[in-house]
């Protein structure tokens, strides 16, 4: 009997409810939970009347409620983070202000360089287009004088071939070519035939192993001269005294400098079976089918080679001058300021609370 007395005890005694997470979160917040405070009135109702009042111990959860209320104590009022914005923004906008002023300064020094720049270029191309100016007068002088050196030079000829006599012996230069003349016009080799002038080319004596200097004379009748050059362009070859000897037309320095740079133009003219011929001032003309096509500066040789159909052949500049347009300058943009944006201004504590729209209205 006494021990299901003690089993039915056992079953009659009430469970201990579970702790809810409410009454765990709610001792942080300073509450006593309820089961606490039902306690309590459990026990003041089985104490009897006159039993005296003691004093409650402090609990844990009343600890732990004064510590959160210091901490909230502790936090910065609405007051002190308005006072530290307007201190970051005072700081903020001090340096903003000294950053625009560099940023301005530079603009300036920009711009100026680029006016600077400007100006510049366009003094360049002045100056490229006087240089362009004066190449083409300095091109017109050099022509001009290359063709009174070559009236100067048309009487002549020079005769490349005959050998030379050696040191200390005199040779009859105008007998020799008195003889040579007349055999290629088919004449008395006595006919006499007036020199203005007959001599060896200005030069050092040349080795005897070395190619003889040519000989230039001028013959005093132009028409003879040319009658002697006709002649010898028509005979494939001259000997005389056993030496082959060549005849050609004294020119200017800068003409055989201008016809050497022409040589692919004539090469490919003589490939193609086009009759040439050099004119003076100097010039190189064709003429096909009633137009004339000539050379005369480089510059022309393109229009030449394309309109003649020739194949494309690099031609050095022989007057030493290049004449061409001026190369494009190109401009930047200028500087140009960007206008300031308006910074949103934070307002302060004073101005929010008499602003309307900082006010706020609660429903009571």
């Amino acid at each position: 009997m006494a021990a299901k007395k003690t089993r039915a005890q056992a079953t009659t005694t009430p469970a201990v409810p579970p702790t809810s997470s409410k009454t765990s979160l709610r001792r942080y917040f300073g509450e006593k939970p309820e089961t606490e405070i039902k306690s309590k009135m459990a026990a003041t109702e089985k104490s009897p009347a006159h039993s005296a009042p003691s004093s409650p111990a402090p609990s844990e959860n009343s600890l732990e409620g004064n510590d959160l209320k210091t901490l909230l104590s502790q936090l910065p009022s609405k007051l002190d983070l308005e006072l530290m914005f307007s201190k970051m923004e005072r700081s903020f906008g001090d340096k903003l202000q000294s950053l625009h002023k560099e940023v301005s300064q530079i603009g300036h020094r920009v711009q100026t360089l680029e006016e600077e720049g400007e100006a510049s270029s366009l003094h360049l191309t002045n100056i490229q287009s006087l240089q362009q100016t004066h190449n083409e007068a300095i091109l017109f002088l050099q022509r001009k004088l290359e063709d009174l050196d070559n009236r100067g030079r048309r009487n002549n000829l020079r005769i490349r071939g005959f050998p030379e006599t050696q040191e200390g012996e005199t040779e009859d230069i105008i007998l020799l070519l008195t003889g040579l003349f007349n055999k290629i016009l088919g004449r008395p080799l006595d006919t006499v035939i007036k020199f203005d002038r007959a001599h060896r080319a200005l030069r050092p004596r040349a080795l005897p192993q070395d190619k003889p200097r040519d000989i230039i004379c001028k013959i005093h009748h132009f028409p003879l001269k040319e009658a002697i050059l006709q002649k010898a362009r028509r005979l494939r070859e001259i000997k005389h005294d056993e030496h082959k000897v060549l005849i050609f037309q004294d020119l200017a320095q800068s003409t055989l400098i201008a016809r050497r740079a022409l040589r692919p133009i004539t090469a490919a003219l003589s490939d193609m079976n086009i009759r040439y011929r050099w004119a003076y001032p100097f010039a190189l003309v064709v003429t096909q089918q009633g137009t004339t096509f000539s050379i005369s500066t480089p510059a022309e040789v393109q229009a030449f080679q394309q309109a003649l159909k020739l194949p494309k052949a690099a031609v050095e500049d022989w007057t030493g001058l290049t004449l061409g347009q001026t190369s494009h300058t190109f401009r930047r943009n200028t500087w140009q300021r960007t206008p300031k944006k308006r910074r949103r201004r934070i307002p302060s504590s004073n101005e929010q609370t008499t602003s309307p729209r900082c006010a706020t209205s609660r429903p009571a």
